[in-house]
């Protein structure tokens, strides 16, 4: 049995489970709709090979008198288990199931396949945050489908071993410290920036402290407004993300009254090719601050929230931990839970579990519990894009959710048509809705 550090962004996380409430707002779910004759004894093989392959799926997650570790175990099993279908809706039963608790001194992660209907399985992987990212996921899908092929008779997986354990990344990132350049960008970055003290779609009063309790609200963006979307955003030579994230900042800038507006954005540090293939947290929330004055036009805020966002990405190595030790001058964003109230995540690119002989169709589940106050995910589904937002119940009703993600789309709508349209003119849109 092997000890190491955590990872930075592993730590925060770590630290914050001691204090979240139940359900843990860290619990992660992987979850597909199979249909077809599923070879189950075939994918009980693949799946131990997969647990064998990436070491964070046998590691516990613990406390020892250097502070918190990651204790890989050669010997440690995921089994897979079996249950009937508990019944009801797809979502929301895999949203109650997504809650059961994962004790990370024992493992990480639980692999559940349910028998939902005739030659139709569901299956669904806990997994807690301190185990896993987006990135991980990608490769989740990658390697099951390869080992699954190879474990029915189909062609060998070929999968090389990862380049470098993620608790030996940990060691050396933890060596090599932090750069005092990265510090200071930070430092002067987030000078001076306010908490939102009202959140879309009005103002309202809002409780200083929110529990654990999480809605979940859906919408699907057409084929036809995502090539808009696309086709705006090479014309002002920027992504999707960035005309997203100014429609999100200009919905939160309505209420809060203030122009200065900071979004969570996920960042990866997956830059050295040898943590290509190695699964784990290797990403870190950090916050992306976005001008939207009312005088000014969008196609004008884009373009300086893109150099922005260039600057964080540039010092992306500074843990989300460390902004909130006292890296800012003054207290304001960073005090307290105001840094992460809304966050946007897009993933322009998703990957499919593949498996032969069968269909396989992921299913988004809601969060076990409130993570930020306002957690966006944008899932391309060809042109168009699927959205599901996690919000907390303690600040938005079931109706004020709808209305934030029709205003969002309302804006989206908007920009697409004009990309010069004023932001004053965009905000006063977002009120008709």
């Amino acid at each position: 049995m092997r000890t190491f550090p955590q990872t930075y962004e592993q730590e925060a996380i770590w630290i914050a489970e001691q204090f979240a409430g139940r359900p843990s707002p860290f619990l992660e779910t992987w979850a597909q709709l199979i249909r077809g004759p599923l070879d189950v004894p075939a994918l009980e093989r693949a799946w131990a090979a997969l647990v064998a392959r990436h070491p964070v799926l046998r590691t516990t997650f613990l406390l020892d008198d250097s502070g918190p570790v990651q204790r890989v175990d050669p010997d440690l099993t995921v089994p897979l288990e079996r249950a009937a279908w508990p019944g009801g809706p797809l979502h929301d039963t895999l949203r109650e199931e997504g809650r059961r608790p994962l004790d990370l001194t024992r493992a990480p992660a639980r692999l559940t396949l349910y028998d939902h209907g005739p030659r139709t399985h569901v299956l669904l992987l806990q997994i807690h945050h301190v185990a896993v990212d987006d990135a991980s996921l990608v490769l989740l899908d990658h390697d099951l489908s390869a080992l699954y092929t190879q474990e029915t008779g189909g062609a060998p997986a070929e999968l090389a071993a990862p380049a470098v354990l993620l608790g030996e990344h940990a060691a050396r990132t933890r060596a090599a410290g932090i750069a005092a350049e990265d510090l200071d960008f930070w430092h002067a970055y987030l000078d001076g920036a306010a908490p939102l003290t009202h959140l879309p779609p009005h103002p309202r009063e809002l409780p200083a402290r929110r529990g654990t309790a999480c809605g979940c609200v859906r919408a699907t963006l057409t084929p036809e407004l995502g090539a808009a979307v696309r086709a705006t955003a090479r014309t002002l030579r920027t992504t999707p993300h960035v005309l997203m994230s100014v429609c999100t900042a200009a919905l939160a800038a309505a209420p809060h009254g203030g122009d200065d507006i900071v979004l969570g954005t996920p960042v990866s540090r997956r830059g050295d090719p040898d943590l290509d293939d190695v699964f784990g947290c290797l990403t870190d929330l950090l916050p992306v601050r976005l001008t939207v004055p009312a005088d000014a036009t969008f196609d004008e805020v884009c373009s300086d929230t893109k150099r922005g966002l260039l600057q964080v990405l540039r010092h992306r190595q500074v843990p989300y931990g460390m902004l909130g030790g006292g890296v800012s001058r003054t207290r304001g964003v960073l005090s307290g839970a105001h840094l992460g109230r809304i966050c946007l995540v897009l993933d322009e690119a998703p990957s499919r579990l593949d498996l032969p002989g069968l269909h396989c169709e992921r299913v988004h589940v809601g969060g076990a519990a409130a993570k930020f106050d306002w957690l966006q995910y944008v899932v391309a589904d060809g042109q168009g894009w699927e959205v599901r937002a996690d919000y907390a119940c303690d600040y938005f009703t079931a109706e004020q959710a709808a209305t934030v993600l029709a205003q969002w789309t309302r804006a989206l709508e908007a920009v697409a048509q004009d990309p010069r349209i004023p932001v004053r003119a965009l905000i006063q849109e977002l009120s008709a809705v």
